[in-house]
């Protein structure tokens, strides 16, 4: 009789480890493709959102926006709190975008304004291998609130994203657009050396590596200096007394830019205009590197460098000022090694390493930088 419990007891156990592996199995399947998953934290959107201006997305074109301190670069640059607005009594727009490089997506997802007067009711995607030949791939039934509204779909291939917003009130308007998945290529980043019409401004910039030099308008101008990286252009800009960062990406086929200014850091509050280019024709491009990063020392207190190329820059900046202070922060010690290969030891040169705290992927982007400031 014992034997028998014992038996039962066992079984009993087997039972049990099976039902809950079949949970477990069960817990592990995707949901069907119309399905929208609520309640999901906003830190899980920064890792593989491909959807971003910090992974090198780029808007190729759009149709409207009610500013450009509300236009379609806010709705990728990482920042739940930025938004694109449409004009108003024009809620049903379009929006296309380029990834850094072509990509495998197997979810899409839209985090709206909690109001109902300005959330959209539906936004349609659609891929395109070229820009030009599209297939529509999932329209997203919204509600308005803050989490992030997500749905899975049938993995597919792209290079571009097309995104209408359907049926809305009086206005439409997105904090945030997700496509998330994997690149299956390697980034394509076109030069942006040359001439462009950025905002209807004449803007030229120079290339030498990685580093970026230019300057856009013309009443004051405004300078920039900064680097590319393969996915993005990381700036400091300077106009009169305002200064501040900005990102830049390009279309992989060089037929637009666009990109996003801060003013002083990367913070909601601090948001300013999106940045919309085509190319135009000029003569040939030069700048003096080191006036224009000069004059951005001067009146920021400090000046970032991106990449190898820059660190000739920095070499030049702290030999033009003999007689003062000079501290130079790197986010990681292997960056900080190669600048102290370019500069020498000095006893008036601080090298130091500091991690700078960041809570989104642009702001990451922006400040993995290195600073040179003089004291």
């Amino acid at each position: 009789m014992q034997m028998a419990d014992g038996r039962w007891r066992m079984a009993l156990a087997c039972c049990a480890l099976l039902f809950s592996a079949c949970r477990e199995k069960e817990k592990n399947v995707l949901p069907p493709p119309d399905s929208i998953i609520g309640d999901i934290e906003l830190d899980e959107i920064h890792g593989p959102n491909l959807l971003s201006l910090a992974r090198g997305a780029s808007v190729v074109s759009r149709t409207a926006e009610l500013t450009l301190e509300n236009s379609a670069t806010h709705s990728i640059d990482g920042d739940w709190l930025t938004f694109w607005r449409s004009p108003p009594g024009g809620a049903e727009q379009t929006i296309i975008f380029s990834l850094a490089a072509r990509a495998r997506i197997d979810r899409l997802g839209v985090i709206t304004p909690q109001s109902g007067n300005e959330a959209p009711s539906k936004v349609r995607f659609e891929a395109s291998d070229d820009g030009v030949t599209w297939r529509e791939i999932a329209t997203l039934d919204l509600k308005a609130q803050r989490d992030p509204q997500l749905t899975n779909v049938t993995p597919f291939d792209t290079t571009y994203l097309r995104v209408q917003t359907i049926a809305g009130t009086y206005y439409s308007a997105i904090h945030s657009l997700i496509a998330m998945g994997r690149e299956i290529a390697p980034p394509r980043q076109p030069p942006i050396e040359g001439c462009w019409e950025i905002n209807g401004l004449p803007a030229r910039f120079a290339q030498r590596g990685t580093s970026v030099f230019g300057v856009i308008g013309s009443d004051p101008p405004m300078y920039v200096s900064g680097g590319a990286d393969g996915r993005t252009i990381r700036l400091q800009w300077l106009r009169g007394a305002m200064w501040g960062p900005a990102i830049i990406t390009l279309d992989p086929q060089r037929r637009a830019l666009s990109g996003e200014k801060w003013h002083e850091s990367v913070r909601e509050q601090n948001a300013g205009q999106g940045w919309f280019g085509t190319p135009s024709q000029c003569n040939d491009v030069a700048f003096d590197e080191t006036e224009i990063a000069a004059a951005i020392l001067k009146r920021a207190g400090k000046w970032v460098a991106y990449g190898d190329s820059a660190l000739d820059t920095i070499a030049a900046l702290i030999a033009r000022a003999p007689a003062q202070q000079i501290q130079v922060t790197a986010p990681n010690a292997g960056r900080l090694a190669a600048v102290r290969a370019k500069v020498g030891r000095s006893s008036r040169v601080e090298l130091t390493v500091a991690t700078p705290k960041t809570l989104n992927e642009t702001q990451r982007v922006i400040a993995d930088g290195v600073a040179l400031r003089v004291r």
